[in-house]
């Protein structure tokens, strides 16, 4: 027997389960011939047949098993039997029947009955399939529903979504004994109400959680709609509250970056799920298609954004990742946070300053990156207002000598993050992001580099942000800051911003600027009512929101775009390109 064949028969690869596997499916090989002929012959076989079928038992059953190993239907994991496990089965039993009727006259000793034969194969198809499935019902109904007596300790809990993520999460609940336990579905779509998903109803609409919880003992909700805005979010949160039933839920599609679903996933509802923008959707082979196997370099690295641009790239298979920042401490922990993730040798942190001329052009001739993003700035409007000089030094000066450095390197990309105080400015903040956007434009057309700027507003729990300064308020019992009553804000989270920063500066043709679809302004106040909320208290009862003035610099409302510019679509509907009006 040649080695390939011996190793699929191998002794070593047969566990006591495939053992026992094997046994079963010859005591059913002859049992399903022999109830053939039973069948055949109204239930009294012919002598002669009866001495036919104990001299082909041992022949057939052997080629059979073999064929069953060839198929490898004792490699399947028959606790996820799926149908292409059931086409497996369909096939080697198939092939086996044909192999059996054929030995027959191999051996010279006749041939059974047509009859017997097809019977055989449908016994066949019948009791191996069939035993393969029941141990999959049993693990996913039967099991499930002992383990429910058994074990008081799972969460008796209501699904909140039946669509394709509460199939997976509900689906998962019942197969694996994971602290949950699904007792029914909630939906809005009254078509789906009174069907069932996995012998689990749809037992109403959100607003029907507070009549349905009566008399039962549910533990929890979790919300499985990814796809749903934050105001859908608000409202589901809120109905929740009014029943006392304690919620979680599935993050947004932007976390989900691989598109699969787990309980894993599930998490305490978060403030950036209450925004009420719909999350972007973006597909992940996108940044993968376009960073994979690149020299990538990213300045700021250790800062909000920056850290997540480098957390994103490591997932996408760059060729190396150089991590630049001034801050020591920042860039320690992104790149040990990183290299869980990423091969070591990939990962390069460099110490350094953008505003060292010499330094970032010994490190881009060092490195040679392909594609940099440019992160690294000053953004704290209140501060740079007291340090104009500064705020010059590292977020013009320092752009120019990166982005120059790049264009004599033969840097294919170099992206510059932006921000919206840089249209019509009114803070040396915006002013000095603005003259960076007017120096990496400007040195567009002069070199291989493809130059583009990304524009977008605030980001939720950057460093930067009012959410942390609220939260930190909040959970001293102090009364929440708010600068102004009708004071509004673009918001995204980190995540989308950077996912959209990486998709503008792998379509740009350079000399564009991209603004990322922000979505509606958002109220400073009524996100700082929605944080007391969420906290479980109530505004103005426990938490009162006072109102402190404009500081120096800040305007009521920001800009994406300003009165000499015109904005166009892109081919990803998240990003838009603005051009000066002509």
């Amino acid at each position: 027997m040649s080695g390939r064949y011996a190793n699929i028969l191998s002794v070593k690869h047969l566990t006591n389960s495939k053992i026992f596997l094997i046994l079963f499916d010859a005591l059913i090989i002859n049992f399903s011939i022999f109830l053939a002929f039973l069948i055949r012959f109204d239930g009294f076989v012919p002598v002669n047949y009866l001495i036919r079928y104990l001299q082909l038992s041992l022949p057939i059953t052997v080629v059979s098993i073999y064929i069953f190993l060839r198929f490898g239907l004792y490699r399947q994991v028959w606790t996820y039997a799926s149908i292409d496990a059931l086409l497996s089965i369909f096939f080697a039993v198939s092939i086996a029947s044909t192999f059996g009727f054929a030995v027959t006259f191999v051996l010279g000793v006749g041939r059974y009955p047509y009859s017997v034969s097809v019977v055989a194969w449908l016994l066949d198809l019948l009791l191996i399939g069939g035993s393969r499935f029941m141990w999959r019902i049993s693990r996913e109904k039967i099991f499930p529903m002992v383990m429910e007596q058994k074990d008081i300790e799972r969460k008796k809990v209501l699904i909140i979504g039946a669509g394709d993520a509460g199939e997976s999460i509900l689906r998962e609940m019942l197969r694996v004994r994971n602290g949950y336990y699904p007792v029914g579905l909630i939906d809005d779509n009254p078509k789906k109400v009174g069907l069932s998903i996995h012998g689990i109803k749809v037992l109403g609409g959100t607003e029907d959680i507070p009549e349905l919880i009566k008399g039962n003992k549910i533990d929890e909700a979790i919300i499985a709609i990814p796809a749903a805005s934050g105001k859908e979010r608000r409202r589901i949160v809120s109905v929740c509250r009014q029943a006392k039933l304690k919620y979680k839920t599935l993050p947004p599609i932007y976390e989900l970056i691989d598109g699969n679903v787990s309980v894993n996933n599930i998490r305490e509802v978060k403030e950036e799920d209450l925004l009420g923008r719909k999350p972007i959707k973006f597909e992940f082979n996108e940044l993968r298609k376009g960073l994979e196997g690149k020299t990538i370099l990213v300045t700021g690295a250790g800062g909000s954004i920056g850290s997540e641009l480098c957390r994103q790239i490591s997932k996408c298979s760059p060729k190396q990742l150089i991590m630049v920042g001034q801050g020591e401490n920042s860039i320690f922990h992104i790149d040990l946070e990183l290299r869980e993730n990423i091969f070591a040798d990939k990962l390069v942190p460099v110490i350094a300053n953008v505003q060292d001329k010499a330094r970032v052009d010994q490190i881009l001739d060092k490195y040679c990156p392909q594609i940099i993003f440019h992160a690294a700035a000053y953004k704290h409007v209140g501060l740079m207002e007291k340090h104009p000089e500064e705020a010059y030094k590292n977020n013009v000066q320092g752009t120019k000598n990166i982005a120059e450095s790049a264009l004599i390197h033969g840097v294919e990309r170099f992206v510059l993050i932006s921000t919206d105080k840089a249209v019509s400015p009114t803070s040396v903040m915006g002013k000095s992001k603005q003259e960076a956007e007017t120096i990496v434009l400007g040195l567009h057309g002069k070199g291989k580099t493809k130059f583009m700027v990304t524009r977008f507003g605030n980001v939720i729990n950057s460093r930067g942000s009012v959410i942390p300064l609220f939260k930190r308020q909040i959970a001293q019992g102090k009364e929440v800051t708010v600068t102004h009553p009708n004071v509004v804000r673009f918001f995204m989270t980190i995540p989308e911003a950077v996912q959209l920063v990486i998709l503008a500066g792998l379509m740009g043709q350079g000399g564009e600027i991209f603004v990322l679809d922000m979505g509606e302004p958002i109220k400073i106040a009524d996100l700082a009512k929605d944080l007391i909320t969420l906290s479980g208290l109530e505004p103005g009862k426990d938490i009162s929101v006072k109102y402190v003035g404009l500081r120096p610099g800040e305007k009521l409302s920001e800009e994406l775009i300003s009165p000499d510019e015109e904005i166009f679509e892109t081919a990803h509907k998240s990003i838009l390109m603005v051009k000066k009006k002509v």
